[in-house]
């Protein structure tokens, strides 16, 4: 059974599973270039196709991992729904006019009448490309449940989703039962959770949906005040009666200069950025322990946008009644397409093998791109070694090859590397890349060596494979690897197994064996606004850009020169 699963609203991507097995997943911003787009994602598509030997006629069922968001008249004029939703600001009259429709739909069951109108204009687009498979939709909390409940490998795990919006739902629980899911509770789109965390990104001058990171990062430079962070339960809060978070009336929108907002002008972003997050990890935590009580499920199975924040993740992990944690690589709608196929697939729970579902490039590919470009390269046939060499001799190496990663995360095929003993490279790294980062890079290190650098790791290795949580270092790891230390004394790592990549893994362990530091520098490897490479072109393109040293083309070291094309 071959089935293709559609995500067609902001983050737009597809993902294919054949036999149960994920075997390809394409966000469509690496393709188009536009920053989480929201374009109908033909390219993503095709990729899938194309790594798979696959044409249209092969697929046997297409899947939408949304039943009616966006809504039939918004999939109808795509184009004009994504450049107003790009440009909208999160205080918008008409924002808050959608959610409300959103809901006023799911609540008063017409949902299947909007539903089912979406599906036929789908069902056409696609037949237009030669696609005969069936359509179908899936509900859009389903979609990100099933992809982190059947990504990893408890059969009884509390799959828990929480997101901005989607179907007019905000939040779910579901229990799993023999590898399937039943849900026990559903919060409307109401919830305050919706726009909690994006409406204070926007409101300290930075863009909702993309930059919500930065104020995590920010969170850490400074104590919460109580007063503010009293302020902050006021408006998001856990209701342990409800069993869910408080309400928003969308009805009457807020704007920046309400009474709720002018309440924070006696305070610095730093400040609110830590009230902010303190006040999110307090109530989601408790909304979380709660049903693990109640459920009596001690694994927890995590998707949706809010579980990007990978200090709430923490906080999550260190609550005593959870014995595991797993939050899905692309947690956000980006995650949409492959949950909606793993849904309609009879795979059972599984440990996820890795998140290299993207395409690679042939050797032949990259040498015509080096060709054109002008830049010097060579072929070793110890280009691990050589690579640790430039590192320790404190060189930035960039690295575009394998299949591309899945997700919001570099993992090492589409990353850029450094030593990670230099306490300044936040700032001069980012420098380069035209970034503006309060949170430090992140670490990859060595499976062998994570009790040495990172403690509590139990129950959440599965997570760091994956670079979706934070762990209090170790003395050693703050000693050995400061570049890589958040200033409250945590890391985001990804923990690497040779299995998971070789090629990779061997570029760590030859730095290791040579420095007696176990972690490296990994960031993606994109210039600012920008998605993560993808093709030999962007990766030629943003090292010459970015005046990084070296980059690993497929097999190929080239160094930077003057005069280079990009």
């Amino acid at each position: 059974m071959k089935i293709l699963g559609i995500n067609d609203n902001h983050d737009a991507g597809a993902a294919l599973v054949i036999d149960g097995e994920l075997i390809a997943a394409v966000g469509q911003e690496r393709i188009d270039r536009n920053k989480n787009s929201g374009a109908f994602p033909w390219d993503a598509i095709y990729d899938c196709l194309y790594h798979a030997g696959l044409e249209p006629k092969d697929i046997d069922r297409i899947v939408f991992g949304s039943h009616f968001t966006p809504a039939t008249v918004l999939r109808r004029f795509a184009q004009l729904h994504h450049n107003t939703k790009a440009t909208a600001s999160q205080y918008s009259p008409l924002l808050n006019a959608y959610v409300a429709y959103q809901v006023a739909v799911k609540e008063a069951g017409l949902w299947p009448i909007e539903a089912d109108l979406g599906r036929r204009l789908l069902q056409r687009r696609m037949r237009d490309r030669g696609f005969g498979a069936p359509v179908t939709t899936l509900d859009h909390h389903a979609a990100h449940a099933y992809s982190a409940y059947r990504s990893q490998p408890h059969l009884n795990a509390l799959a828990i989703t929480v997101d901005a919006m989607g179907d007019g739902t905000s939040v779910t629980v579901s229990e799993g039962h023999g590898g399937d899911l039943k849900l026990v509770y559903r919060q409307s789109g109401f919830s305050a959770v919706n726009t909690y965390y994006s409406r204070i990104t926007e409101y300290l001058g930075f863009r909702a949906l993309r930059h919500e990171g930065k104020i995590t990062g920010l969170a850490a430079y400074t104590p919460s005040p109580p007063e503010l962070e009293a302020h902050f339960a006021r408006q998001l809060r856990f209701d342990p009666k409800r069993g869910g978070f408080s309400l928003i009336n969308y009805l009457r929108p807020q704007s920046k200069t309400d009474r709720w907002h002018t309440f924070l002008e006696g305070y610095n972003r730093e400040q609110i950025a830590a009230s902010l997050q303190r006040n999110l990890e307090k109530q989601v935590c408790a909304f979380i322990q709660h049903w693990v009580s109640k459920t009596g499920r001690g694994a927890v199975a995590l998707a949706g946008g809010i579980f990007a924040n990978v200090k709430l993740n923490q906080r999550i992990h260190e609550i005593p009644e959870v014995t595991s944690i797993f939050v899905y690589p692309n947690m956000g709608d980006g995650g949409l397409a492959a949950g909606a196929a793993l849904a309609l697939s009879a795979v059972t729970p599984h440990r996820l093998r890795d998140v290299y579902l993207g395409r690679d490039f042939s050797d032949e590919e990259c040498l015509r791109v080096l060709q054109d470009s002008g830049l010097p390269f060579s072929r070793p046939d110890d280009l691990a070694e050589q690579v640790a060499d430039r590192l320790i001799e404190g060189k930035v190496v960039a690295r575009s090859a394998g299949r591309m990663e899945w997700g919001p995360r570099a993992l090492g095929n589409r990353t850029v590397m450094f030593r990670p003993d230099d306490p300044a490279v936040n700032d001069w790294l980012n420098k380069k890349l035209q970034r503006t980062e309060f949170m430090p890079f992140a670490p990859v290190t060595l499976w062998e060596e994570r009790d040495s650098c990172y403690l509590g790791l139990q129950g959440a290795e599965d997570a760091a494979r994956f670079m979706t949580v934070c762990f209090d270092c170790t003395d050693a790891m703050k000693k050995h690897s400061p570049g890589v230390v958040h200033i409250d004394g945590t890391a985001r790592p990804q923990l690497l197994q040779r299995q998971d990549n070789p090629d990779y893994y061997d570029i760590v362990a030859a730095f290791f064996r040579k420095t007696g530091i176990p972690s490296v520098i990994n960031t993606s490897f994109n210039m600012h606004e920008e998605p993560i490479v993808r093709s030999p072109r962007d990766a030629v393109r943003a090292f010459v850009a970015a005046g990084l040293d070296y980059l690993i083309l497929g097999p190929f070291l080239v160094e930077q020169a003057t005069g280079a094309k990009a």
